[in-house]
């Protein structure tokens, strides 16, 4: 129990107060037994020698405060009077008085003192003292076993951090319930831990419970080492531990958590390689061809190369379906494949979709050459036979189901495979026979399928509605999309030689599910009854689309992330731990509900190139290089989707700090820290655009901005987005809605009543419009700019061309950019930047040439060359065209109405007479004051003239008026009349308010002044009139 301090006082005053009245008695018996001093005598007289009466007296007498010996009552006599007065028992007293004592104690004075304004700091220190206080009154520590630790629980844990409570200060530990200050810890307790708090606590000691319960088990402390607390991690962002386990029970425990790459610390392969500096500059980033042969032997770069592909002709394919073009069938044959409905289903009907995917595609693709491996474990990676021996760290890109019965997972070392398994057989990477296999798969799917989404080479999803509902009419099976899917496999069989597995349902979410339980070498039907049990046996993370952080806010928040216990959540409390987008989608997903359409014509967002392997460089002159060598990669790309990029954003993996500096997996880039910007890009014109030395320079320059050292750096990515096509127009939002008509041809009737030249160019615009937009290949194009020896020769372009230049980001149809002309990078052109040797054949001296400006040199250059061209400088042809007269000429008799005459207010002005009987006007304000202020000083000693008055407030009563003048006139206003009450205090301040000094004025200066006082108010009631009607009350000129 925690004493609050108010209730302490309370307490201890009434426990105190059957004392304070039984000391009543005794006083009065001290004041029998004291001397009575004399009428004129002081108090200290009375103290001035000892009393051994008093003294006696005092002896007897319980005060407050003091502890009551248990004989007090017996001494006291048992009468009646005595008996009300006498005071409780020890027992009753005795804690509040200890307490009371306590409070004296400086120490306790420091927790239970006063609270002080704004002393938070100081709140929670008391606070944590007195939790202390409380925790060691709650019973004696049965062991010191945590002695000196202090420890805190951080989020959800197993056991309850209660248990965990009582646990620590059983043995002697420290339980911090806050952590408001991280040095009063030494160890934190989690079973979970968000991505920022793992960032936050990245330098404490941070343990599972089992730390806490093996140590009790054991009778002593153990290492916090051998428990350390991974998380969900990956390799390519966590520390990873190398201390063997002293506990084999909590290790299995954790045995999930661990990264495939965490049987050795750092590769000591790697440390001698890049030791040899011929090595390091013929394999690393150094080398020139690097970048190239990465890409040939990436596999997931043939991954992602191959899916552009397949989803490219599948929209080709659908394109040929939709216009019933029957071409050539060369590589896909899809004469049975119906006109696709794109999902597109009538209202009440349930769709039919199918998860369709490989089983161990790379493995069963590999088996179809190597048939004697059947049967045995079997991985595919880079290294082969014996290479690497029992320290290769290649990763396994597909593992066989009798491989993984030992353990063996995809992304795993083989390092590690082999430890698990030591007879386990690999097989390289056959990425031709890849892709011909999948060219099939996709061929067989195409012909039975209303519609088709390419995930990946061996993943699709594909729309079977149609078809289904058709078998249906005619199959007697109870299942007849169970029914298609089986025979739709057994196709693939027939055309591949390899198995897949099918998962079915009415939503794509449910079909990816089904897959799941169909695998190996089946098919399985997921329909709405068996959402509930399906979904009973899952996690966040079985769903596609979730990740491990989602899984962790689960953990965090609720405890735990299997969908059973979060189903019982409503919408709004997953929305508000998980984000509303994710919320939501949980929300639907426990519930078995998916709207994701098939996408079978996804728009290309992006193309990147992105390297994280073998980035070592020793400077920033090879990191330079390297990033212009992936620039060039970049345009490669572009130039083969003919797209144009907007915006770039750069990826930058750089080396954890306390990660070793060569990774376990062999040149990998082992746990880094990822950081990402995206800035915009565009040429020198401000389009977008795809050239290699622009999109080196904007990815170079985010590079430097970072300040890192190049040597710690181990991925670079380069990312292009906000695509255009390089030719043509740009296309427009997929989500921006279109008018529904069609274009229609132009009337002839209304062509016929156009006059002749006009008509004329409309014409040859629609027959421009007709012909293809883009141009035509071939000797004419190099024929488009003619050579003409008459200089007075001018091209005009017709409107239609003047139209397309106006055009934002591409021109329109057929307008290409000629890219020499803005790209200083590439071959100049001969003829506009000459050599020396042309100079000197044209008479210049190449020296004198260099040092000229740029515009003077090519005004000599162009008359050097028609000097040498035409014997000298042509003469221009100053002649002007005739025009000839109009056509169309208006009738004599034609009224045309008059233009219109504007009227504007004249502002108002202010005069005065000048020299030679000018009359200069003022109408600025700073003019009108200086005015003022000569007029003022003018006449000082007389009294105004009315007549100035009058123009003075004929001025600014026009300038106040809404029918003449404006806001900035009432401000003209105000200022001089400001202005000039300031003038009238410098010469006149007394008689401002009193107005009874004229009549009792005695000499001419205070009627002078009074008279100046009484025309500033004359002029000021003037203005309050016009203000009145304009702005319902008086000017303010305080």
């Amino acid at each position: 129990m925690i004493w609050d301090d108010d209730l302490l006082l309370t307490v201890t005053l009434t426990s105190l107060q059957p004392l304070l009245l039984s000391t009543i008695p005794y006083i009065e018996q001290l004041k029998l037994a004291a001397p009575r001093a004399s009428a004129g005598s002081t108090s200290s007289d009375y103290f001035e020698d000892d009393d051994p009466e008093f003294l006696a007296a005092l002896n007897h007498i319980a005060l407050p405060g003091d502890v009551v010996s248990v004989t007090a009552p017996a001494q006291m006599g048992n009468s009646d009077s005595e008996s009300d007065l006498e005071p409780p028992p020890p027992a009753q007293m005795a804690r509040p008085l200890k307490r009371r004592h306590e409070l004296l104690d400086p120490v306790d004075e420091e927790v239970y003192g006063e609270a002080h304004f704004g002393g938070f700091g100081e709140y929670m220190h008391r606070k944590r003292a007195k939790l202390q206080i409380q925790n060691s009154e709650s019973g004696a520590a049965k062991s010191g076993i945590f002695k000196g630790v202090a420890i805190h629980v951080n989020g959800w844990t197993s056991p309850s951090v209660q248990e965990l409570k009582q646990l620590i200060m059983d043995h002697g530990g420290i339980f911090q319930p806050y952590l408001d200050k991280k040095s009063l810890v030494t160890h934190i307790i989690t079973c979970t831990l968000t991505e920022a708090k793992r960032r936050d606590f990245k330098n404490m000691k941070i343990v599972r419970p089992e730390w806490l319960i093996e140590s009790v088990k054991a009778g002593t402390l153990l290492s916090w080492r051998d428990f350390m607390f991974l998380g969900p991690t990956s390799a390519a962002r966590h520390t990873v531990s190398s201390t063997p386990s002293l506990h084999a029970q909590a290790a299995l425990s954790n045995q999930s958590e661990l990264p495939r790459y965490a049987a050795v610390g750092s590769n000591p392969n790697a440390k001698r390689a890049m030791a040899d500096s011929s090595w390091r500059a013929a394999h690393t980033s150094a080398a020139p061809d690097f970048i190239q042969g990465y890409f040939e032997h990436s596999r997931l770069h043939f991954l992602s190369a191959t899916k552009a592909e397949l989803v490219q002709l599948v929209r080709e394919a659908q394109n040929r379906a939709e216009s019933n073009k029957t071409g050539n069938q060369d590589a896909i044959e899809i004469k049975g494949m119906p006109s696709p409905v794109k999902g597109k289903v009538r209202a009440g009907e349930d769709r039919v979709i199918m998860h369709c995917d490989f089983d161990c595609f790379f493995v069963s693709a590999g088996l179809l050459a190597h048939p004697e491996l059947r049967g045995k474990p079997v991985v595919v990676c880079h290294s082969q036979g014996g290479q690497g021996g029992g320290n290769s760290t290649s990763e396994i890109a597909s593992a066989s189901y009798e491989a993984r019965d030992f353990g063996i997972k995809n992304g795993m070392s083989l390092q590690q495979a082999q430890k698990l398994c030591p007879g386990v057989q690999t097989m390289p990477y056959e990425f031709e026979r890849y892709k011909s296999i999948s060219l099939k798969f996709y061929t067989v799917l195409m012909s039975r399928a209303d519609d088709v989404e390419a995930v990946s080479i061996d993943e699709a999803l594909i729309e079977v509605t149609t078809f289904v509902r058709r078998l249906q009419k005619t199959s007697l099976s109870d299942d007849p999309a169970k029914e298609f899917a089986d025979n739709l496999r057994a196709q693939v069989k027939e055309a591949t030689g390899c198995e897949v597995s099918i998962g079915i349902s009415h939503n794509i979410l449910l079909a990816r599910l089904a897959t799941r339980q169909a695998k190996p070498a089946g098919s399985k039907h997921v329909k709405a009854t068996d959402v509930p049990e399906l979904m009973a046996t899952l996690q966040i993370t079985d769903i596609w689309g979730f990740a491990r952080s989602q899984r962790d806010k689960a953990l965090e928040k609720f405890g735990s992330a299997a969908l059973i216990d979060l189903a019982n959540r409503s919408q709004a409390t997953l929305c508000e731990a998980l984000g509303k987008k994710t919320g939501e989608r949980l929300y639907n997903t426990i519930r078995g509900i998916d709207d994701t359409p098939l996408r079978s014509d996804k728009q290309r967002k992006s193309v990147s190139v992105e390297i994280n392997y073998g980035i070592r460089f020793e400077d920033s002159a090879a990191a330079r290089k390297f990033v212009y060598s992936m620039a060039e990669k970049v345009e490669e790309r572009l130039n083969d989707i003919q797209m144009l990029g907007r915006s770039v954003n750069i990826k930058l993996m750089k080396r954890d700090p306390a990660a070793p500096v060569e990774a376990p997996k062999f040149m990998g880039h082992g746990v880094c820290q990822v950081f990402n910007k995206q800035v915009p890009l565009a040429s020198s014109t401000g389009r977008a655009t795809n050239d290699r030395m622009v999109i080196g320079e904007h990815a170079w320059r985010v590079i430097q901005s970072y300040h890192f050292d190049p040597r710690e750096l181990r991925g670079i990515g380069i990312q292009i987005q906000k695509l255009e096509p390089a030719t043509g127009p740009v296309p427009s939002n997929v989500n921006q809605k279109t008018l529904g008509f069609k274009p229609v041809e132009a009337d002839r009737q209304v062509l016929e009543t156009l006059p002749l030249e006009l008509r004329q160019e409309v014409e040859q615009d629609l027959r421009r419009m007709s012909e293809s937009p883009f141009p035509e290949e071939g000797p004419a194009r190099a024929q488009s700019r003619p050579h003409s020896g008459r200089f007075s020769t001018r091209i005009v372009p017709t409107r239609y061309q003047q139209n397309a230049l106006r055009l934002p980001n591409g021109g329109g149809s057929g307008y290409v950019i000629d890219k020499n002309t803005i790209h200083p990078n590439r071959p100049a052109n001969p003829f506009l930047r000459p050599t020396d040797t042309d100079l000197k054949a044209l008479g210049i001296d190449p020296e004198t040439f260099a040092a000229l400006p740029r515009n003077v040199k090519r005004e000599q250059l162009a008359l050097a060359r028609m000097v040498k061209k035409y014997g000298a400088v042509p003469e221009v042809d100053d002649t002007h065209k005739v025009h000839k007269p109009r056509k169309f000429l208006p009738p004599p008799d034609l009224f045309r109405q008059p233009p219109p005459f504007a009227k504007y207010p004249e502002p108002p002005k202010i005069r005065r007479p000048g020299p030679k009987g000018q009359k200069p006007f003022f109408s600025e304000k700073d003019d009108v004051q200086d005015l003022l202020g000569a007029w003022i000083d003018a006449f000082k000693r007389f009294s105004p003239e009315e007549k100035d008055v009058n123009r003075l407030a004929e001025f600014l009563v026009s300038s106040v008026d809404s029918k003449v003048s404006t806001d900035i006139g009432v401000e003209r206003a105000v200022s001089v009349m400001k202005w000039w009450a300031v003038l009238l205090r410098r010469y006149w301040q007394d008689y401002e308010v009193n107005e009874d000094l004229l009549d009792d004025a005695v000499d001419e200066a205070a009627a002078v002044g009074e008279a100046w006082w009484k025309a500033f108010r004359d002029v000021k009631e003037r203005l309050d009139v016009v203000a009145r009607k304009k702005f319902g009350g008086r000017l303010s000129i305080r």
